[in-house]
């Protein structure tokens, strides 16, 4: 990113492209100034809050005469290779899969990579912090997070509902409001899940509630907060490209092909249950996908459209969340499968410009993959408690005679999930809006409406060419260029500046 100081050229007021050379301290650096002191927390806290599970690395080492004998004490540390490996499909959703979802955008690609991978690396850290604190606050004892497999796979499922989040933000926010983001949702959303989980005794496997529900509307919240209207962007801002939209739907590819993973990964102690959430995963997500293509031709009179594509072929793996470990036939992951596809596919087309004009923002869509498609699989497993085969204690525990809800009707289970996604919504909302308004404060940098989903504020990139504050107005022989870097390669050869 250029600096310079007011002047015209070509009958251009350059003042009005280029960064001012007069720009503040916070800003400039206001990204460090904020990630250093609470990343030095981090490290305090991590001291404080976490451990090594007593399972893992367990060995001693004794001196026998003049050698040190090292003894390995044989255990099966949360399914060892197998629970590794669903793990790592579960990250790579949110690393990679979640990345490239996120590249979408014409002049914002690299900040939805980028500020993506960034949230991965800071929130798989500090997610352990809040658990410990959050479950001391809920409990009176203090007692350090255990880390070990299933507490890094707990920690990929916080990860995913900020990363939920932040898609509704995407390209509007500046990397210093992404770290106060980062630094307070894991606490809202594992309060949530204390009060859904553990309070009202609803289990959501898959997270439809307490991960993508929570993710999307705690997302959509904190724009409201912000006070950023999506219908007052720069229309050209927020055009995708041939090439972008295709990096998107290799995000797409990665999170289908993982989702029976991140739904299944943390029940390593029961294969039974394990398989049968992969299976109806599996079949779920399959329908969305066949289902979310007529959707679009349907909707387009006859073409598809790229963005729903990449939304609503996945919103099976969403709305099957919570029900995928019940007793359910195999029809009936298909046909709530493909109902998330068609509700996902016709919902962008229509429900989403609907909110856009009522000055709601969800840049990314979250709402149509994540949001609706969550509450709708918290509906579907509250109906499934009313069938007479135990999928009402499904809902809660696998233990039931240890649970303190065991004595429950299928009809009571019934209204507790039900209450827990009002719990939802209303915690999601709430803390939502109080941290967008906080993003807002002038401590904290912010982003310009006419600066918005542009990768030139925060990235040094050499091709001004991809900025369309460069390009300032267009004539029949060709563009005029504000600056002359922003020319690209082919107008050089063809026409003097």
């Amino acid at each position: 990113m250029t600096a310079g100081g007011k002047g015209r050229r070509s009958g251009v007021d350059v003042a009005a492209i280029d960064k001012d050379n007069t720009a503040g301290m916070m800003e400039t650096y206001g990204f460090p100034l904020w990630c250093y002191p609470i990343f030095i927390l981090v490290v305090v806290l991590f001291a404080v809050c976490t451990e090594w599970d007593p399972e893992f690395g367990v060995d001693t080492v004794t001196k026998v005469g003049d050698n040190h004998i090292r003894t390995v004490v044989a255990n099966t540390w949360d399914s060892g290779n197998v629970g590794y490996a669903m793990y790592m499909d579960a990250a790579a959703m949110c690393v990679l899969g979640f990345g490239m979802l996120y590249t979408f955008s014409k002049y914002y690609v690299w900040g939805g990579v980028g500020l993506n991978y960034f949230i991965c690396g800071f929130s798989f850290l500090w997610v352990n912090v809040a658990k410990t604190i959050v479950n001391a606050i809920w409990t009176g004892d203090w007692v350090k997070t255990k880390l070990n497999l299933t507490e890094m796979v707990t920690g990929c499922y916080i990860t995913a509902a900020i990363l939920i989040s932040f898609g509704a933000i995407y390209g509007f926010t500046s990397p210093a409001q992404i770290i106060l983001l980062c630094f307070i949702e894991p606490f809202m959303m594992l309060i949530n899940e204390h009060v859904v989980l553990k309070n009202m005794h609803v289990k959501d496997a898959g997270g439809s509630l307490v991960v993508h529900a929570f993710g999307a509307y705690f997302g959509i919240a904190v724009a409201f907060g912000m006070g950023v209207k999506a219908k007052q962007i720069p229309s050209e801002h927020r055009n995708t490209t041939y090439f972008s939209d295709m990096g998107a739907m290799i995000g797409t590819v990665v999170l289908w092909m993982y989702w029976p993973s991140f739904n299944g990964a943390t029940f390593y102690n029961d294969v039974t249950l394990q398989g049968r959430i992969v299976m109806n995963t599996y079949l779920a997500i399959c329908a969305s996908c066949a289902a979310a293509f007529p959707t679009s031709v349907l909707w387009h009179r006859g073409k598809m459209e790229m963005i729903e594509i990449q939304n609503a072929t996945l919103a099976g793996g969403v709305m099957i969340g919570m029900i995928c470990p019940f007793d359910i036939e195999p029809w009936t992951a298909v046909l709530i499968g493909g109902l998330a596809g068609v509700v996902s596919a016709g919902g962008y087309a229509w429900y989403h410009h609907f909110l856009e004009e009522l000055g709601v923002t969800d840049s990314a869509a979250v709402q149509m993959l994540h949001g609706i498609p969550g509450l709708l699989g918290g509906v579907c497993a509250a109906f499934a408690c009313l069938a007479d085969n135990h999928n009402y204690m499904y809902s809660y525990d696998t233990t039931w005679t240890t649970s303190a809800a065991s004595d429950r009707s299928r009809g009571e289970q019934f209204g507790w999930i039900l209450l827990a996604i009002v719990c939802t919504l209303a915690i999601s909302i709430s803390s939502g809006l109080i941290t967008g308004f906080l993003m807002n404060q002038p401590c904290c940098p912010t982003v310009g409406k006419k600066d918005m989903l542009i990768d030139h504020d925060f990235w040094d990139i050499h091709d001004l060419g991809s900025d369309p504050r460069s390009k300032v107005e267009a004539k029949d022989d060709g563009a005029v260029w504000a600056n002359p870097m922003a020319v690209p390669m082919q107008a050089v050869a063809s026409k003097k500046v």
